[in-house]
Formats: structure tokens, C-alpha cells, sequence
């Protein structure tokens, strides 16, 4: 196995090719069916027998017997932001960057794996093991996400596990191994207040200015931080902000979305419980709790199979390895959460590039991420 693991390379050539047809399919939230049955298309021509389920994840197989391990990539990008100077559908190559929406943040990871399914099922009999590609809908919106990854993750069962989301080359560098990400716990507020006639300020209760007292409070609050290594600490920010107001009326609503990035390890309801009460004291009108979205955060103990296998991966590719919790949420979580499957980040997209505007993949990114998740898939499986 060691002599077979050490012969086999990705061919960037074509992972290129792949990434660039890849993101000239338009695939934001809910709208994967395309993307997937190009995915599924791309199985099948390599002898696999992929399935695509009602919400557009597909799933396929190599192998049979021994251990299992799971690869995962999300087919859905953020829909374009304004500020593109040309097509974010173009899948333009450039001075070795392929840019278009989605190059990035996830479709290099999809690339990677069509191009790993590729290189394994030409040496399928010599595999020790079972490997299961997973490329998933709904990573990029919290609507429909719970259930397309009950629905996905129902029944499956794998030994470890890979999550091609991650930035894998660093400026430092290192190679980022991510062995855990935060929590993310979304609160909508409605700040209330009293609505009076501009001309006469001082008769009525403005809500901007009871949400600033509050926002101050919340941006002097001492989050936690973790001291298990690798480090991490929590972070909150109000992302959004909006009245019922009119130019000559004080405004007696004020709605805050507050977006606060937990610990590994923390508790969410704890966390929220935090921040209204803090609430509490602040708005003196009073508020309503608009709505919640949570998502717990995990952490690998070091010693997992799949992080060790990660690690001598790595090693052997020359790259000095750092590991690191990710400050985003990422679809690894739930496969651990809800399958318990030990799942790194170990991946192909360009640091700094999701959701911009004219995004774009770096090959060397490409290549070096898809031919390290190759190498972790085949050690852990040996060992």
C-alpha cells in the first residue's frame, strides 16, 4: 500500500479543467440540482455508481472491505455580491488562478475529489478500505440545512473522515490542519422604544439610541477563550441593523442581528442566555427575541486516528503541519456531531478568497490540497 500511496499524483491539468466547468454551473442554495448531476455524470463515466438524493447531495463509493473514511466538499456558493468586473460564471484562467463565484469556497474541494475518485477507482482492487465521497447541498444557508444533513448523514457510518473546506497552505508557510471549528449562534432583536413627532425629540423614546447603549455593552464584554491547544477564543459582531423609521419620526423599533462565534466546546444556550440578559439591562423599553439559529462548534482529540494520518500526510509531502480550530463553522461538525465520525479540515480553497467579488482558486492551492487530501485518505487507511 505504502508504494501505491507514493506513486499516485493528481494530474493539475485536470483538476483545472474540472474546476473551470464546475464553476460555470450556477449552484447557490437550493439550486444544486445542476451541479449535482454534472458531479453524479463525472461518477458514473469513472465506473462508480453515485445516488443523488431530494435536496442534491450525492453520495458515492470505492472499495468494500476494512476501514471507512468519508470525503465531503458542498456544492452550493454564496450568490455573487456586486463588485465582479467580469462574469462570475466565466471560469476564467488567469496568471495560475481560475477566478468565477465558487472557485474557492467549495468547488476546488468538488474538484478535488472527482479527481481523487478518479486516481482510486484505476486502483480500486489494492484499496485497504472503503472511501465515501459526499458532496453536499446547503453549506452556505442555514434554510433547509439541518434537513438535508439528517438526511445525508442518516445510516452513515465511517472510521474518519475528510472536509476539503478548509485552506490547507498558509502565508506562514505551514499547512493548516483543522481539527475542530467554532460554534455560531445568530440573535435577531427588536430594541423597543417610544415613537414620537422629530420636532419634539425629548416626548418620545428613540430605539437607535437604546441599541447603541446596548451594542456598546455588548462590544465591552469579555469573551472566553480556550487554553486547550490549539487555541482559540470566542468573537461577536452586530452585522445588522434596522428601523421602522421616517425622517420625522423617532423610530420605536430597532432590530440588531448579533452573530456571536462560540467556543469549540461551549454552550449555546448559555451564550444566548448571555446576551439577552445583558439585554435586559440595557434596552429599557424592552425587546422580543426575532429569531435564533445555532450551530454547535466540536474539537478532535489530537490523538484520533484520522489526525495522526492527516499528520503523516503532511509530513511526507514536506509540508510543516499547524493545527488550527477554525474560526468559521464548517460541514465537519455536523458529520462528527451528528454521525460521530472524526472529521479534519484538511482542504484546497485559497485563504481569503470566499465570498469576495471576483474570487478566485490558486492552482498551486489546487494541487497541493487535493494531492494531500489523496495521501490522508490512502495513510489512514493503511494504518
Amino acid at each position: 500500500m505504502e508504494k501505491l500511496r507514493t506513486s499516485l499524483k493528481v494530474n493539475l491539468k485536470r483538476l483545472a479543467v474540472t474546476l473551470i466547468d464546475l464553476v460555470k454551473i450556477p449552484s447557490p442554495p437550493g439550486e444544486e440540482a445542476d451541479i449535482a448531476k454534472a458531479v453524479a455524470g463525472r461518477l458514473e463515466e469513472l465506473g462508480l455508481k453515485p445516488s443523488i438524493d431530494e435536496y442534491f447531495n450525492v453520495k458515492a463509493e470505492l472499495g468494500t472491505k476494512g476501514k471507512t473514511i468519508v470525503l465531503n466538499a458542498h456544492l452550493d456558493h454564496v450568490p455573487p455580491s456586486e463588485g465582479w468586473s467580469f462574469n462570475p460564471y466565466e471560469g476564467k484562467l488567469e496568471n495560475s488562478r481560475i477566478y468565477g463565484v465558487g472557485a474557492s469556497d467549495n468547488k476546488s474541494g468538488v474538484a478535488a475529489m472527482l479527481e481523487i475518485a478518479e486516481i482510486l477507482s484505476q486502483v480500486e482492487e489494492a484499496l485497504q478500505g472503503r472511501v465515501v465521497f459526499l458532496f453536499t447541498s446547503r453549506e452556505e444557508t442555514s434554510l433547509g440545512k439541518d434537513e438535508a444533513r439528517s438526511r445525508v448523514l442518516h445510516g452513515l457510518k465511517a472510521d474518519g473522515g475528510l472536509c476539503l473546506d478548509t485552506h490547507l497552505l498558509s502565508e506562514d508557510g505551514k499547512a493548516n490542519l483543522v481539527v475542530g471549528c467554532r460554534g455560531i449562534l445568530n440573535l435577531t432583536l427588536m430594541v423597543l422604544g417610544r415613537a414620537y413627532h422629530s420636532s419634539e425629540p425629548e416626548k418620545g423614546i428613540n430605539s437607535i439610541y437604546i441599541s447603541m447603549r446596548y451594542i456598546q455593552a455588548l462590544r465591552k464584554l469579555k469573551l472566553p477563550r480556550s487554553k486547550r491547544k490549539p487555541p482559540v477564543r470566542a468573537n461577536l459582531s452586530v452585522t445588522k441593523i434596522a428601523t421602522n423609521g421616517w425622517a420625522t419620526r423617532i423610530p420605536d423599533k430597532c432590530t440588531l442581528t448579533i452573530n456571536y462565534r462560540a467556543l469549540p466546546e461551549e454552550n449555546l444556550e448559555k451564550a444566548k442566555d448571555r446576551l439577552l440578559k445583558l439585554a435586559s439591562k440595557k434596552c429599557m423599553e424592552g425587546f422580543k427575541l426575532e429569531s435564533v439559529e445555532a450551530s454547535r462548534g466540536y474539537r478532535l482529540n489530537l490523538r484520533e486516528p484520522m489526525v495522526k494520518a492527516s499528520l503523516a500526510a503532511l509530513k511526507e509531502l514536506g509540508l510543516k503541519a499547524k493545527l488550527t480550530v477554525s474560526r468559521g463553522w464548517i460541514d465537519a461538525a455536523s458529520f462528527k456531531l451528528k454521525a460521530g465520525i472524526p472529521m479534519v479540515g484538511l482542504g484546497t480553497p485559497t485563504k481569503g478568497q470566499a465570498h469576495v467579488p471576483n474570487e478566485w482558486e490558486d492552482l498551486e492551492c489546487l494541487k497541493t490540497g487535493a494531492q494531500a487530501a489523496l495521501m490522508a485518505t490512502l495513510k489512514f487507511l493503511e494504518n
